[in-house]
């Protein structure tokens, strides 16, 4: 609120807090429509003679403005007690325009080793098709081709690991598709469980590169052997 004051034998002052009017002329408005004071009577002395108006509240825009809401949180966390995952939804459907189809190598703690291939296709904003089938050694589909329809959001709560039981580094490794920088979740199951590390490779949004779970059996690993694109 704005602040009038008259002192004897001096003009008149305007005091106006930021956003108020100003000049003689609204002084002299609010001075006239108000109620004559013996300053006297509530002990302000004879010199000083004060009325305090009340201000007009802020505009609606004012108050949506100190209301804004906070900062768009990281895309990256997908809820509390969650490790950030190494990459968004957005970005493992960018890596995924066109469709693609990434070829891998299963090997079990019993050396058994098995060809997998998961395909992209029909790929939208939203999400894709996903085909997945085991290939033999020459590349021929071997038993039915699944398909499902995924979302990248789905896709990418894959590797949205328990911040308590996950330590998160950094590594390089030597892969079938080339030397790459990885982001290694170490991820610690709960007791009696296996415990799993995941090795993402920055260069290629999407699904591990590698995954090896470590169990009273032995240890099993899949590894990325092929990123192909039409």
């Amino acid at each position: 609120m704005g602040l009038f004051s008259q002192r004897k034998e001096e003009e008149n002052t305007w005091a106006a807090l930021p956003g108020e009017p100003r000049g003689a002329q609204d002084a002299a408005e609010v001075l006239d429509a108000s109620t004559a004071v013996d300053p006297l009577e509530i002990g302000l002395g004879a010199k000083y003679t004060s009325i305090v108006f009340p201000v007009a509240p802020p505009a609606p825009e004012a108050a949506d403005a100190s209301d804004a809401a906070p900062k768009d949180p990281d895309a990256h966390v997908l809820g509390p007690g969650l490790l950030p995952t190494p990459f968004t939804a957005d970005e493992i459907r960018d890596a995924a325009r066109g469709g693609k189809t990434i070829r891998m190598l299963d090997e079990e703690a019993d050396g058994t080793r098995t060809l997998r291939v998961n395909r992209f296709r029909e790929v939208d904003d939203d999400g894709a098709l996903l085909e997945r089938w085991t290939s033999g050694p020459t590349g021929i589909v071997d038993g039915e081709i699944e398909r499902s329809r995924v979302t990248w959001r789905e896709l990418q709560a894959h590797a949205a690991f328990p911040e308590d039981r996950t330590t998160l580094s950094s590594e390089t490794l030597e892969l079938p598709i080339g030397r790459v920088e990885c982001l290694r979740y170490e991820v610690r199951g709960p007791a009696d469980a296996a415990s799993e590390t995941f090795w993402f490779a920055t260069a290629h949004p999407g699904m591990q590169v590698r995954v090896e779970t470590i169990s009273d059996e032995g240890v099993t690993r899949t590894t990325v052997i092929a990123i192909e694109r039409p």
